[in-house]
């Protein structure tokens, strides 16, 4: 097996698995805490994030990207990173107490001290860990996050039922991250020097700026719901589209988590070994394609059945989000890994602005929609998941001289296939009525349904995914058949 696929596989296992966790998690926190509570913590941990964007300062990138490391730049990254972590920690406990006044939720202060204390240990853990994907040693940093995930989100519930609210989420955070450097302490690579040095740091420092500030408008991004209507609206608000918008991202995670990690050390291999950079992404995106546009085209019409087995009645508000929010992942999922693309080229500023027009286009949407509500929000991710294609596009042009037609004609199949299956889901909904049946069978129906007819349509379309798909659908039944027979 070569050491891409050998990647692709354990980096495959560990996301799954982080999703497998996360759903059983998910579902049973939604079922334990209320709206408010979710929001609350919400807001708290998006704030914790964007300074998390900051403080590595880009030092995975520069790790995994240099053509040599030694001694002396391993520990300029480590000194780099304790000045920036710390620093902002530092900055965090002191500014906790105004956040929580803007917010007018007292325990916020409380929530962000909890989750701030991981800064202490971050230059430690998160350097061993860029230094492993460097290596493409995606097995141990599979273990490091199955003991982070196991950790994090066995303490949340199991605080949960003991009537914690958010700070049982806060605590499970700290405990998760902790388990992770303790899991990284025991599977550090051998070229990780754990004395810090402050000096020869113009090269992270360089790389470093443009891909933290992109990186601190990409976080914001993300998290700009959670702080717009933390403020403008309520914390239910802020709770009930989380599960609107977490139910897609969990689903995209299915996909794209997989994949994610390997992208940036896999195309800089191609670019360090005199390889087409543009025919790998768009190899990369097309196939991603194939996956993302179909699921997230059934999601559409099948929210209400996966919000509701997911995170129970309760929750009916955040159906009708998840529904437009799928259009908006559609958008997304053309050009994913993008941003890995620009660096492996050294294009890093390209990434500060995508970025950046990013989050100006979501952060004005999202502020003229909430006073009308939050179904105007999502459709204010749509808008600015329009023009975040068109941007990336015309980069991806000026970069790579990848043409908006060369992905059509890529994407063209995918197309075909997504519209399939949303032309046959809604035929059947129709008929079926899934929102008047058990959540359940309606989704375990729905997956019946659209298995074969995605299938049939990559067939028909002779689309680049089948290969894939129908070689590992017969090492499967060869396993299988070669089990029987064997028995």
């Amino acid at each position: 097996m070569s050491q891409v696929r050998k990647a692709l596989l354990y980096s495959a296992i560990n996301q799954y698995a982080f999703q497998i966790i996360s759903f059983v998690s998910v579902a049973i926190l939604a079922r334990l805490l209320t709206p408010e509570e979710i929001g609350i913590f919400a807001v708290a941990s998006s704030i914790a994030f964007l300074a998390t964007s900051l403080r590595s300062l880009g030092v995975s990138e520069y790790l995994v990207r240099e053509k040599t490391i030694d001694q002396q730049k391993v520990r300029s990254v480590v000194g780099l990173m304790i000045i920036m972590s710390w620093g902002l920690a530092f900055i965090l406990i002191i500014a906790a107490a105004w956040i929580a006044d803007f917010y007018q939720v007292p325990d916020i202060r409380n929530i962000l001290w909890i989750i701030t204390l991981p800064f202490f240990i971050a230059p430690f853990s998160s350097v061993p860990f860029a230094l492993l994907a460097r290596e493409m040693k995606f097995d141990a940093i599979l273990r490091i996050d199955l003991a982070g995930n196991l950790t994090r989100n066995g303490v949340s519930i199991g605080l949960a039922l003991l009537d914690y609210g958010y700070y049982g989420l806060a605590y499970g955070t700290l405990a998760g991250i902790v388990a992770e450097f303790l899991a990284t302490l025991y599977y550090r690579p051998a070229t990780m020097v754990w004395t810090p040095s402050f000096r020869q740091m113009g090269d992270v420092v360089k790389l470093g700026i443009p891909i933290s500030v992109s990186r601190l408008f990409y976080m914001t991004s993300q998290n700009s719901t959670d702080l717009v209507l933390g403020r403008m609206a309520t914390m239910s608000d802020v709770g009930l589209f989380s599960r609107g918008l977490g139910l897609i991202m969990f689903l995209n995670g299915l996909l794209a988590k997989a994949v994610g990690p390997v992208t940036l050390p896999h195309l800089s291999q191609v670019k360090r070994d005199g390889g087409s950079v543009r025919d790998a992404y768009l190899e990369s995106i097309t196939l991603m394609g194939a996956f993302a546009l179909p699921l997230f085209a059934a999601v559409n019409l099948s929210s209400h059945s996966l919000i509701t087995a997911m995170f129970g009645d309760q929750w009916q508000v955040s159906v009708s989000l998840a529904s437009t929010l799928a259009i908006w992942a559609i958008l997304q999922s053309v050009y994913s890994f993008a941003g890995s693309a620009f660096v492996a080229i050294g294009k890093e500023k390209y990434v500060l602005v995508q970025e950046a027009v990013s989050f100006t286009v979501k952060i004005a949407a999202i502020i003229l929609a909430v006073p009308y509500g939050l179904e105007l929000v999502a459709y204010g991710f749509i808008v600015s998941g329009a023009v975040d294609m068109l941007v990336v596009g015309y980069l991806l042009r000026q970069t790579l001289g990848l043409a908006v037609t060369d992905v059509i004609r890529s994407f063209v199949p995918n197309i075909i296939v997504a519209a399939n299956c949303w032309i046959v889901l809604k035929v059947a909904s129709i008929y079926l009525q899934f929102e008047t049946m058990n959540s359940w069978l309606a989704l375990l129906i729905i997956a019946c349904l659209m298995v074969p007819v995605w299938l049939v349509s990559l067939w028909l379309t002779n689309n680049r995914a089948w290969p894939f798909v129908q070689g590992a659908m017969m090492k499967v039944l060869k396993f299988r058949f070669g089990q029987g027979g064997a028995a």
